[in-house]
């Protein structure tokens, strides 16, 4: 094989080229390099400086105690001065009372005694009922009976209660004349109130005896004859 009179040239040329490359290589090759040693060396100066400055230790002050203050003393008030007395008033004078004027009191009106009504005896009570001459009734709340003498025998029949009577008192009621009720009628003898009727000739004679006198006892007499005991 056989080169060519110029192979030399040309390889110089190439050599020469080729080595510049490499020399510029290294070059950069060092100084990059150079440049990672100055940054670390720039990294290590930067992590040694703190971030921000220590604070300065300051001693601690101790807070001011308040004074205390004594509160002032109030001082005592001057009494006031003393009133003088007003003089006491004087006793009034005595004033003369009339003495009320008396007016006459009337007398009082004598009351009137009052009347009783009774039989001279149980007899004649018996007697003139049984000739309906008067008539001798027992009341009760609602009920009226009468008393009926027939042939000596006693008995009270219902009957209705008279427009006029004169109310007679129970304790001269005769005793058989109450069992002759308490058999004969179912009523109550402590509650029952008598009564008695009389004939119109007889009742005029009572009016006119109560109109002038002014209280006794009447007495009905067997013959029917009324008069006034005192």
């Amino acid at each position: 094989m056989t080169r060519s009179p110029y192979w030399h040239a040309m390889r110089r040329g190439v050599e020469a080229e080729g080595g510049g490359v490499a020399d510029l290589q290294t070059d950069v090759m060092r100084f990059m390099a150079i440049l990672a040693i100055c940054l670390v060396v720039i990294f290590a100066l930067v992590q040694s400086i703190p971030l921000r400055p220590s604070q300065p230790v300051t001693e601690a002050v101790p807070e001011p105690v308040a004074e205390v203050v004594p509160e002032p003393v109030a001082e005592p008030e001057p009494a006031p001065a003393p009133v003088p007395e007003s003089p006491p008033a004087p006793a009034p004078e005595p004033v003369a009372v009339e003495p009320p004027v008396m007016e006459p009191v009337p007398e009082p009106t004598p009351e009137r005694e009052g009347f009783t009504l009774r039989f001279e005896s149980d007899l004649a009570l018996k007697r003139l009922v049984a000739r309906s001459v008067v008539g001798l009734y027992a009341f009760g709340e609602d009920s009226a009976v009468r008393l009926n003498v027939s042939g000596g025998r006693m008995s009270f029949w219902e009957a209705s209660t008279p427009n006029q009577y004169h109310e007679m008192d129970s304790a001269t009621v005769p005793a058989d004349v109450v069992r002759a009720l308490l058999r004969t009628a179912e009523v109550d003898a402590t509650a029952i109130r008598w009564g008695v009727t009389l004939p119109g000739a007889m009742q005029r004679e009572l009016n006119d005896i109560i109109e002038s006198a002014g209280g006794g006892a009447l007495v009905i007499g067997a013959d029917g004859n009324l008069r006034l005991e005192q």
